[in-house]
């Protein structure tokens, strides 16, 4: 199954999470405020358990961009091999447990609205920052391929983006010591 969307950046970085998982994670991690992203990278512990507990997936630093995101539920690879900017053999855990991904603006991380994300309005009251995918609750192994059809010179007309494929597991893959900053998500040659 594959579904794609749009989504336009005002920040350097974008994050999947299913809300409720997200939720819980900040409840049970005490997490006071709105700017969950702030507590994840001062206390390395919150930012590591984040991703290694299956909460979210942050990708970034990248250009604020309008991106194409397309979300393959265990299947092979849609992009054109042309294409692809990197394709790392890094999997990112993620779990879903109430059946709704939501890919967004790393904003969403500085100013985290619960009640928004919780009860998502449909795509005619959003503003192109975030779009949802209804996914099956599960464990999974997203693998990310970032792709920009390098044979367009029309840089803003370009297609790129980011592919997440989703690979159903039977427990979380262990990631140890994650630096985020250690990947280059960069799909756009500014």
């Amino acid at each position: 199954m594959i579904q794609e969307t749009r989504i336009s950046l005002n920040l350097s970085g974008m994050v999947l999470f299913d809300p409720v998982v997200l939720d819980e994670f900040v409840k049970k991690n005490n997490i006071q405020g709105n700017n969950i992203l702030d507590e994840m990278i001062s206390n390395l512990v919150i930012g590591n358990a984040a991703i290694n507990e299956g909460t979210l997936i942050p990708i970034y630093s990248i250009t604020p961009w309008d991106y194409s995101v397309i979300i393959n539920i265990g299947g092979e690879s849609c992009i054109n091999p042309d294409w692809v900017v990197f394709n790392d053999s890094f999997r990112f855990p993620l779990r879903i447990i109430s059946g709704q991904l939501i890919v967004s603006d790393i904003y969403s991380l500085l100013e985290w609205k619960k009640e928004y994300y919780l009860k998502f309005p449909p795509r005619s009251e959003r503003v192109g920052v975030d779009d949802d995918f209804q996914i099956p609750s599960k464990i999974y192994s997203v693998e990310v391929i970032g792709f920009s059809d390098k044979s367009n010179p029309d840089l803003e007309n370009r297609k790129c983006g980011y592919e997440f494929i989703f690979h159903t597991v039977e427990k979380l893959p262990v990631v140890k010591n994650i630096n985020i900053n250690q990947f280059d998500f960069n799909v756009i040659p500014l």
